[in-house]
């Protein structure tokens, strides 16, 4: 029992030592800030041994804020330790400010830190120093009808795909329609006459509609089931070619059908073209008389021999045919006409060339099209964007670091070439001006340094101009352009290019990047300013 309080009391001495022997401390980078400017606040505490010491996660310093807390570094000092923890701390209102102390855990005891008096300065604003400027008019903006041709031509598309997808379901349902409605000749002759029974006809006009569709029941019968063209025959020739079928044995009808038949034929024309009216009761007997024929003839026919029914397949595979052959060409029609007017109307919103090449893939409008790619290439780093990444390529000289984008026989070539510890050319250090060029000797230098690169590469025949160029990002440089002949492949044929190159002078050396492109390419240009437009030199801190 004894032995349990003497270790309690060793364990208690060692805990209130650590306790004694550690320190805790509070500071700030600086005691002055201005309103908004990060404040940097550390917790030290220092103690002889690896201990529990647990730092508060956020700071309760009101009207400061904390920001963010960071992880607690700990660094060794010998025999002691010494334990970091670091906060960020803002503050948006000018005036004096105590942070007071703060609570850290060590092995469960509490232990404050000191307070810290830090000041928190107004920003001067002094408007009488400062250039003032007019108020800039009102700019018209041109109003720009490009969206609204686009929404209208989509509009035209979609409009027009819809009424031809209608028109295919009416030409399907039509056909899928006659294909169950296949009705027999004779089936189909009754059934007319049937329906003819229920007209009863009062003027003259009512007479001739009825005997027209009578006459053109008995017609239509005869030309499906017979080889007689009777719905283009007259009254007469019809009854000749059924005696002509009669006496060459293909239709066997007796000589009252054909009298019968001749006599409602002759009151047809009367009535038809003499406009008579015929006795009452007079278009029911014609009715019956037609009917009669109808079944006689059914009777009569003969069985359709091997070759007729061949005949007549094929015929009927050839009715089909055609009927394709119309439905495909007028598709075809369809599409080229909406084809047609798709076109039309994205040549008068984009144009006859930019629409063209999209289509037939012009090679420098599939770089302009695609998406580009932004990266930093040397030192000091230059930033711009390409449609294409430029890759480094190997040198010799230890001094140049060269970058390229496809090769020399490319539809747009361009590169990018640093050279280091450059005296020769660099600027006058006393002399130097904004623009990074010096005086005309040494520009004549850069000169002929570029035209030198330029026939190293293949050039000849170079005409070109030199000026002081500013990008529009602010990057001065000496710009030299104009024209060139080159070989793009191994032929011996030169093709004639416009080339631009820019030369940027730093204290280490020189930048010099060039691009060129065929003389007559419509997109070359568009890609060089495009290019141009985003170089930006990252100026090292």
């Amino acid at each position: 029992m004894n032995k349990f309080f003497y270790f309690l009391f060793i364990l208690s001495f060692g805990f209130a030592k650590g306790q004694f022997d550690s320190k805790v401390s509070a500071k700030v980078t600086s005691t002055t800030f201005d309103i908004g400017e990060q404040i940097d606040f550390y917790l030290n505490v220092e103690v002889d041994s690896v201990q529990k010491i647990t730092f508060p996660d956020k700071l309760s310093i009101n009207p400061i804020e904390t920001l963010e807390s960071f992880p607690i570094d700990t660094q060794n000092l010998g025999d002691k330790y010494l334990l970091v923890k670091r906060y960020n701390l803002i503050q948006f209102d000018s005036g004096y400010y105590f942070i007071p102390s703060q609570r850290v855990l060590i092995n469960g005891f509490s232990k404050l830190s000191n307070p810290v008096k830090i000041r928190v300065n107004d920003i001067e604003v002094d408007t009488l120093k400062q250039k003032m400027y007019e108020i800039k008019p009102v700019q018209i903006v041109s109003k720009s009808y490009r969206l609204l041709f686009i929404k209208i031509g989509l509009l035209v598309l979609i409009i027009t795909a819809i009424i031809f997808i209608i028109y295919l379901y009416k030409v399907y349902q039509k056909r899928l329609l006659k294909k169950k409605n296949i009705i027999p000749p004779f089936e189909k002759a009754i059934n007319s006459l049937k329906e003819l029974e229920k007209r009863q006809p009062k003027d003259q006009m009512e007479y001739k509609s009825y005997y027209s569709d009578l006459i053109d029941v008995l017609r239509l019968y005869f030309e499906e089931e017979t080889d007689i063209d009777a719905l283009e025959s007259t009254s007469d020739q019809l009854l000749m070619k059924l005696e002509s079928l009669k006496k060459e044995g293909k239709l066997d009808l007796d000589d009252k059908t054909i009298k019968n038949l001749q006599t409602v034929l002759n009151t047809a024309d009367l009535v038809k073209f003499a406009r008579a009216i015929p006795d009452i009761g007079k278009n029911d007997i014609d009715i019956k008389l037609v009917e009669e024929a109808v079944v006689n003839t059914k009777e009569v026919l003969p069985e359709p021999t091997l070759e007729e029914l061949r005949a007549k397949k094929q015929y009927e595979e050839l009715i089909r045919k055609q009927k394709v052959n119309r439905t495909i060409k007028w598709i075809l029609s369809l599409l080229g006409v909406s084809t047609f007017f798709s076109f039309v109307i994205l040549f008068l919103i984009y144009g006859y060339y930019p629409v063209k090449d999209t289509i037939f893939r012009y090679p420098t409008k599939k770089l302009i099209d695609q998406d580009w790619v932004t990266s930093e290439y040397g030192v000091p780093p230059i930033k711009i964007s390409s449609p294409k990444i430029l890759k480094r390529i190997n040198l010799k000289e230890k001094t140049v670091t060269f970058f390229q984008m496809d090769s020399i026989e490319a539809d747009f070539y361009s590169e990018i070439l640093f050279e280091t510890k450059y005296n020769s050319i660099s600027s006058d250090k006393k002399n130097k001006s904004d623009s990074n060029i010096s005086n005309a000797e040494e520009t004549q230098k850069i000169i002929d340094k570029t035209i030198d690169r330029l026939q190293t590469i293949g050039a000849v025949n170079i005409l070109f101009n030199s000026e002081n160029f500013t990008t529009p990002k602010g990057l001065p440089t000496l710009k030299i352009s104009g024209t060139l002949d080159y070989s793009k492949n191994k032929s011996k044929e030169r093709v004639r290019s416009n080339f631009t190159s820019l030369v940027v002078n730093y204290d280490e050396g020189q930048i010099l990047m060039t691009f060129f492109y065929e003389k007559n390419d419509r997109y070359g240009e568009k890609i060089l300013n495009k290019m141009i437009n985003s170089i930006e030199l990252i100026k090292e801190l």
